[in-house]
């Protein structure tokens, strides 16, 4: 049940901005692509303000306060500057991410130790089941919220907003200021989209940078559904339209991961979904003839009973699905199930996975003869993390298995008496996992460490002790990339005759430019740590190495490889297999919370000699003999670099 009670959670919460959505783009004609940095703003402010002890419902003012100012702002340029509604919105969004960062101090707050409004609601519960009590406030919640817009929008100065939108020509001979109306308006719309960011952030248990990116096209199909199921002049109607429209939307989301859909397929869905409604919606719309006008005018003759209708097939169904999870009956099978977390795509998360099956098999787990493994990709949306965590829960998995730190805090939000153990994540305990290696939630174990880079700092200091500029390029999104960086700072502190250049990314296509950049700088080498965005792009940073003459020392093994000068650092895949071990003494019943998290125990040393010949660079005999993978001229020697299933090649211990 959780799954279906869970995507209506989700439906509802994200409604709040899918109606800010409404106000834009149906009463302005105006796509607003603010939404995607206001959604992270009022839960940034929200998830501050939660943190500093603040009543997790008195930040919600706050929220809609700072995302009506990011409306406003874009409002004031598209009305004032007379830009591009489009552009506006993509330049306040863009500006959005950096004062978001600044805002939250860093790219993720986790929540799961605060008080929030679940756990105020946990503390209220009658008995029933979690999801569903939180489901019932949030019901209750959206009912007045819609009461209150609707009602807004039928007052006097609701019919000169929505006049503005169809007629401004009209309003203007009227008396009416159109600009400040349609600022009006989106300030509106976008403190909206504050509220259900606050919202969001307190039910997933943490506020994220990233958490905004695509937004626009969830409300925007939440609109399009909810105009075609409820096609309405009341604005009663219109608005409950949107309401169900983004219920739906993240019902249909769940009703893929259910019936086993690819999650790379996720997107291509949902698209094609809202593309039939949106064309069968118009062939309604314009049919003047025939069947389909004949069943226009039987759906408005008596919309009202098809809407009644509606809602109760609905509130049976939830009912079914409620009764026949509470009165199931457990899993009979003795073979454990097994679920697999992705986060995205990205070899960090793939080469983990790919560890974990493999050294599974060496340990004599075969899927469906005496176990059962189940494996689901986010693809990098974040609340389709919870969707994957409440579909595993409806699927009675026995042990949950996240991997990386999205995927981890996703699966403590949710999971609070099965077994949960995360791998390759930096720092578990900044996310609220435990403080310890050994104080830490009993059903919580696994597999984390942060990057080797002050043994990697001292490689490069003896290959270069001089006195000179390092540069290194990061996306300050990720967690995990902020926590190696300030490792890095920290272990330059040893090193002052070592200045340390940076430059942030947003995204992949920032790297080129951002290497090219600190190139210019007469920075001796790119230090470079483990970050998905820089790496994404990581041929980049090796056209102006070469160009250059610049070489690449990092963290990530993997890139000995790519052109890469040195690498020291650990290998993902070894991350899987630990995590098979742990997972392996959890299901022959010992209990996680007697075990202790692991770091990562092996590390790649690697020297790329092509790389060194290019740049006439001389390898120290220390080094040479130290090193424990090469390539050389274009084949890796020594130990296999790319391990193949079943063979883990010798590495040295962590330092």
């Amino acid at each position: 049940m959780e799954l279906w009670i869970g995507a209506v959670n989700l439906g509802i919460l994200y409604a709040f901005m899918a109606i800010g959505t409404y106000i834009t783009y149906k009463l302005y004609s105006f796509p607003d692509i603010t939404i995607d940095g206001t959604f992270t703003t009022g839960a940034a402010v929200a998830s501050v303000m939660i943190v500093d002890g603040w009543n997790p419902l008195l930040v919600l003012p706050f929220a809609f306060g700072v995302g009506s100012l990011a409306g406003f702002i874009t409002g004031f340029i598209h009305t004032r500057f007379k830009i591009e509604g489009l552009l506006a919105g993509i330049l306040v969004m863009s500006g959005l991410y950096s004062v978001n960062l600044h805002i939250m101090g860093k790219s993720n707050i986790p929540l799961l130790n605060n008080d929030t409004f679940v756990s105020m609601l946990s503390a209220m519960n009658p008995g029933i089941n979690a999801e569903l009590w939180s489901c019932i406030f949030l019901i209750f919640l959206i009912t007045l919220f819609w009461m209150a817009v609707s009602l807004f929008l039928k007052t006097d100065f609701g019919l000169t907003m929505r006049a503005t939108g169809n007629n401004p020509i009209m309003v203007a001979a009227q008396g009416v200021s159109v600009n400040r109306m349609k600022i009006f308006g989106i300030a509106l719309a976008n403190g909206f989209v504050g509220i259900s960011g606050a919202l969001v952030a307190q039910y997933q248990g943490f506020a994220d940078v990233g958490m905004g990116v695509g937004s626009v096209i969830f409300s925007l199909a939440a609109v399009i559904i909810g105009e075609a199921i409820l096609r309405h002049r009341s604005m009663f109607i219109q608005v409950l339209g949107v309401i169900l429209g983004s219920i739906i939307f993240r019902l249909a989301v769940a009703l893929a991961l259910h019936f086993g859909m690819n999650p790379n397929d996720l997107k291509l869905i949902t698209a094609f979904f809202v593309l039939t409604t949106l064309i069968a919606s118009g062939a309604f719309g314009n049919s003047k003839t025939g069947l389909l006008r004949y069943l226009v005018d039987e759906y408005r003759k008596y919309r009202m009973w098809f809407i009644i209708i509606f809602l109760l097939i609905f509130i049976l169904i939830f009912g079914y699905l409620f009764l026949k999870s509470t009165g199931s009956e457990e899993r009979t099978d003795k073979m454990p199930k097994i679920g697999l977390i992705m986060a995205n795509n990205s070899d960090i998360v793939t080469k983990t996975r790919d560890g974990i099956l493999s050294e599974l098999h060496k340990l004599g787990y075969e899927n469906g003869k005496n176990c059962i493994i189940l494996e689901q990709n986010a693809e990098g949306d974040i609340p389709t993390n919870q969707t994957i965590v409440d579909h595993y829960v409806n699927e009675q998995v026995d042990v949950f298995v996240p991997i990386s730190t999205a995927s981890t805090q996703a699966t403590l939000n949710k999971v609070k008496i099965k077994p949960v153990i995360f791998a390759t994540v930096a720092n578990p305990f900044a996310i609220g996992a435990g403080k310890s290696p050994i104080d830490h939630p009993g059903n919580i174990t696994g597999v984390y460490g942060p990057s080797p880079i002050k043994e990697l700092l001292a490689v490069f200091r003896e290959m270069d002790p001089g006195k000179l500029k390092i540069g290194t390029i990061y996306n300050p999104a990720y967690p995990n990339t902020v926590s190696n960086l300030k490792d890095l700072k920290k272990a330059l502190t040893a090193h002052q005759d070592v200045v340390l250049e940076e430059v942030t990314v947003s995204n992949s296509n920032d790297v080129y430019q951002a290497a090219l950049a600190l190139s210019s700088k007469e920075i001796a080498a790119f230090v470079l740590i483990n970050d998905l965005t820089v790496f994404n792009s990581f041929e980049s940073v090796v056209r102006i190495s070469k160009n250059s003459k610049i070489p690449i020392f990092t963290c990530d093994a993997e890139r000995l490889k790519d052109g890469a000068l040195i690498v020291y650092g650990f290998e993902y895949f070894v991350s899987g297999m630990q995590a098979a071990h742990l997972m392996n003494r959890v299901i022959r019943g010992e209990n996680p919370a007697n075990i202790p998290f692991e770091k990562y125990k092996i590390v790649t040393y690697g020297v790329n000699y092509d790389v060194a010949g290019e740049m006439g660079i001389i390898i120290p005999s220390s080094v040479q003999s130290n090193a424990d993978a090469s390539v050389i001229k274009g084949k890796l020697t020594k130990p296999p670099f790319i391990l193949p299933p079943m063979m883990v090649p010798k590495r040295y211990p962590t330092l």
